[in-house]
């Protein structure tokens, strides 16, 4: 094993947010303050139908409200998930229609830039870590982890998605995928205690433990956790995760019939990057299933120290919620985060690139909800505003040498926003019970304003913090810059089901979603300018073409219950426009982003979930989607790429899964996981397809009441029949250079986990 502590070529020292000193203080304050002799006011109920709550022992949640949607309980977490205890991504993979790919065996790997492995029903979740965290959106467009590890999966109580049409009042940045919500298990009423030890291959190892204090006399409760987790990457030298600990405090208090809740978390992770195959090294896993970056120096821009990460992921979040009256309260949720970190990494030019990432994010939601007339009312607002990246201000080139050294060559970009990336958005629903038949309706508003961004000389500018760089450039090309643009938006939705008998009901929705403008074009520009500036195209030429990208669906679904199960199949079609296409232009000479795709998704898929006895739990998803281009793309130079009726790269038309949690006694569990996902295609010439491939996982357990709590025991065998294959592709929705990144799957991965909870 080769071992580094990682430090950045020429480290500057961290940026601190006020809020990091203030936040314990802030919470010694919020036990110490007085409650007074009076009991809290017991809080009314107001009756907005929405998930119902998971059985005991269910893996998912039936799909109740309206809509398509999934809760995925703690329960399917433990079944689905990677065992890391991180991403949410890896907490829908069972879910129908869903493709969502991990590079190592235990969800820790971070692929540089937007597109962190997620799809539903063939969009691609791109520009960041997509979701939402109890409802709000934590993290924007970065290129970085986002807020994907930095919630304990302990501390998650379970996972919501929606597909196809979403609700007005489930906000997030970009919701053409869907809208992923985690949501957090707050303090719990008793004293609890919870210790968590795992071990495995590539001498993974995670130790995790949360204390609850429990409810004190005045109605306050607390929790603290904490966790750290380190491994060696499967294929290659080096860690990954080198480190990732996490730091969580959260308290919850009511004031009368106000209850106030506040929470912190921190993560700091570093690890060395996985190294992608091309297409090539793709179609020979026997040869380059283990291929990766290099232990020699010599290997200059491939040295696996030249190809690494690190960052530091922050986030506070506070909830007001106000009973007004036993049918009427109002929630206020304000929310910071930061992220700061870089991306060491080769490129085609043989140089070494850092990419410095710093910025802040911050918002608040606003909501009233009510019934008046039997009608279920909220109303709501939501103000976000964040800095970027993305899209990327700040690269810096190096030369590396024979001994392992980088030498700085020069800036690359150097770019400065004159204000933030901001969403303003209104939302409206209602909610009537017609007997059998339930109707819900409603809109958001949607204002979007992308910031304008300066790019400075970069010319003489030496090896200096980004600040420092910008103050020594000679100023700004007015080329190379462009002025930002607003966007207005309008997503309504409409809603019915209807109870055909008890057990059966018949589900419809309809509604528009929005996707994110191809804000990558940034990139292309800066990286190719020479070449865009022969052509006479400038940056605002650009970023001129891109807007958000729409889409207008509707599913239908039928839901039937048995005695102890479920059965729920969905026809879905969506007609899209205005999807980001990355193409060759023969005018300017390289591929990039545009705003100009045209197509539909049509498809079918089933969910199914069945109990015995509280012995048995199994659910299971079989998905068919044709994803494809209605129209032939033109590029700006005028040149037809022929892509009518393709499929999208990176889109399986047949994925199924099937989950079981088996007790053949009360102290021990089987649960096995098999997964299909069928081939696809990387290119949308269909020139690189990639095999379809089937994985079994196996968790044996072990659990049992001791005298002071409960204890756990697992044995999980992950990819058991050890199955080569390619699981996540990075790939553009329309490409023909070529140039597209192969990561091959994990394999067979054997993990052990103790838990103690007293």
């Amino acid at each position: 094993m080769v071992s580094r502590v990682f430090a950045s070529p020429h480290p500057v020292a961290p940026r601190r947010p006020p809020y990091r000193r203030l936040a314990l203080p802030a919470l010694a304050l919020w036990v110490a303050l007085p409650v007074g002799a009076e009991e809290a006011t017991p809080l009314g109920t107001v009756s907005v139908e929405g998930q119902p709550p998971a059985e005991e022992g269910e893996l998912v949640a039936p799909g109740g409200g309206s809509g398509t949607q999934f809760e995925v309980t703690p329960e399917g977490m433990a079944l689905f998930a990677a065992p890391g205890g991180g991403s949410a991504y890896s907490a829908v993979s069972g879910l129908p229609s869903v493709e969502a790919q991990t590079v190592d065996a235990y969800g820790y790997a971070n692929i540089a830039g937007g597109n962190k492995g997620l799809r539903v029903r063939g969009e691609n979740a791109t520009h960041g870590a997509n979701g939402t965290v109890d409802g709000l959106p934590l993290t924007g467009m970065g290129p970085g982890p986002g807020y994907l590890w930095l919630f304990d999966q302990e501390n998650i109580a379970g996972v919501t998605l929606h597909q196809g049409p979403v609700p007005p009042d489930a906000i997030d940045l970009f919701n053409t995928y869907g809208t992923l919500d985690s949501r957090l298990r707050w303090p719990s009423a008793d004293a609890e205690r919870r210790v968590v030890m795992s071990a495995g291959s590539e001498q993974f190892w995670r130790g995790y433990a949360r204390l609850d204090s429990g409810e004190f006399a005045g109605g306050t409760r607390l929790f603290f956790s904490g966790s750290s987790a380190s491994a060696d990457k499967w294929r290659g030298p080096g860690e990954a995760p080198d480190h990732a600990d996490n730091l969580t405090l959260a308290a919850e208090r009511p004031f009368g019939d106000l209850t106030a809740r506040l929470y912190f978390t921190r993560s700091d992770m570093a690890q060395h990057n996985y190294r992608p195959l091309n297409y090539e090294q793709a179609s020979d896993l026997s040869t380059y299933r283990d291929y990766d970056y290099s232990a020699d120096p010599a290997a200059r821009e491939n040295y696996y120290d030249h190809n690494r990460q690190a960052f530091e992921n922050s986030a506070i979040i506070a909830e007001f919620e106000y009973q007004v009256s036993p049918q009427t309260s109002v929630v206020v949720k304000p929310y910071y985060s930061q992220e700061e970190g870089y991306y060491l990494s080769a490129v085609a030019t043989g140089k070494v690139r850092k990419w410095l990432i710093d910025h802040d994010s911050s918002g608040v939601v606003t909501e009233l909800r009510t019934r008046l007339a039997e009608t279920d009312l909220v109303a709501g607002y939501w103000h976000y505003t964040m800095e970027p990246p993305g899209p990327p201000t700040a690269w810096k080139m190096y030369s590396a040498d024979s001994a392992g050294h980088l030498t700085f060559s020069n800036w690359t970009m150097l770019a400065k926003v004159t204000e933030d990336h901001t969403f303003d958005s209104l939302y409206f629903t209602a909610r009537h019970d017609f007997d059998a038949l339930s109707l819900e309706g409603g809109v958001r508003y949607v204002q979007e304003t992308l910031a304008s961004i300066d790019f400075y000389n970069t010319s003489g500018v030496g090896d200096l913090s980004y600040d420092a760089a910008l103050a020594q450039s000679s100023g700004v090309v007015a080329d190379r810059s462009a002025d930002g643009q607003e966007e207005e938006l309008w997503l309504p939705y409409l809603a019915a089901n209807y109870r055909l008998r008890p057990g059966l009901e018949l589900k419809f929705s309809a509604g528009r979603t929005m996707g994110a403008a191809a804000f990558n074009a940034w990139n292309s520009f800066q990286g190719q300018y020479a070449l865009f500036a022969a052509a006479g195209v400038s940056a605002q030429d650009v970023l001129d073409k891109i807007k958000p990208e729409i889409a207008d669906g509707v599913d239908l679904g039928l839901r039937m219950e048995f005695a102890h199960g479920y059965l729920e199949p969905t026809l879905y079609y969506a007609k899209f426009r205005d999807k980001g296409v990355s193409f060759y232009d023969p005018v300017v000479g390289t591929a990039y982003s545009q705003n100009v795709g045209e197509g539909h998704h049509v498809g079918a898929q089933l969910a199914a979930g069945w109990s015995w006895d509280r012995r048995v739990d199994l659910f299971g998803a079989l998905s068919y989607n044709r994803a494809v281009f209605d129209k032939d793309v033109v590029t700006a130079g005028g040149a037809l790429l022929k892509v009518e009726g393709e499929q999208l790269p990176d889109v399986p038309e047949w994925m199924a899964n099937l989950g079981l949690k088996w007790q053949p006694t009360e102290n021990y569990s089987v649960a096995p996981v098999v997964r299909f996902v069928g081939s696809r295609y990387a290119d949308s010439a269909h020139r690189e397809e990639v095999p379809s491939y089937t994985t079994v996982d196996l968790t044996l357990g072990y659990q049992r009441q001791l005298s002071f709590g409960a204890l756990e025991l697992k044995l999980a065998a992950i990819n058991l029949l050890d199955r080569e294959y390619i699981g996540q592709i990075n790939a553009s929705e329309v490409q023909s250079t070529g140039a597209y990144n192969y990561y091959p799957g994990a394999p067979r991965t054997l993990l052990g986990t103790v838990s103690v909870s007293f």
